[in-house]
């Protein structure tokens, strides 16, 4: 369980895997080499394995920068996320237990940024990070008010069938 920290990274690799993220495209090479130099940075999740357990209190947010992840609610698999994507956002934002487990899928290399290094990014690079964090709770929002309306519907057309004393529908 868990991922383990990247310790032989070349800057170079280390500014590459950057530079693919979508997140960290616009920023400068210096400001990419910089944060890259972030001691605990770079994680490596072997497929199979977990990195974040639903009820946990770690409060990180994961970049995925290779690979592919699996988020399960409550052991139902619910989304995948691959790279350039992130999870954690909730907890991250909120320092609230983790809402979800995610395995990973594939062999995975994460950049684990906790509130301290969330500080040491570039300016750009958070104010980017913000707005994807903002748009995909904007998405996860919307989802589930359709979740809520569709369960609204089921439940208001199974209350018109007849039902037996167990509120199940009368054969």
């Amino acid at each position: 369980m868990g991922t383990q920290l990247i310790t032989r990274i070349t800057e170079l690799r280390a500014v590459e895997l950057l530079s693919r993220a979508p997140l960290f495209k616009t920023l400068t090479s210096e400001d990419k080499r910089r944060f890259a130099s972030t001691p605990g940075l770079f994680r490596f999740a072997k497929a199979g394995n977990s990195f974040i357990e639903q009820g946990e209190g770690d409060y990180s947010i994961y970049v995925v920068m290779t690979g592919r992840a699996r988020i399960l609610k409550d052991g139902v698999h619910v989304a995948d996320v691959e790279a350039g994507q992130f999870v954690g956002e909730v907890a991250f934002i909120l320092r609230e237990p983790r809402t979800a487990t995610v395995l990973a899928a594939t062999d995975m290399i994460l950049l684990k940024i906790d509130a301290e290094n969330f500080v040491k990014l570039p300016i750009r690079a958070r104010e980017i990070m913000k707005d994807k964090i903002i748009e995909g709770l904007e998405h996860r929002i919307a989802h589930m008010n359709d979740e809520i309306k569709r369960y609204r519907t089921e439940a208001e057309a199974q209350s018109d069938e007849p039902q037996d004393e167990d509120g199940k529908p009368a054969a």
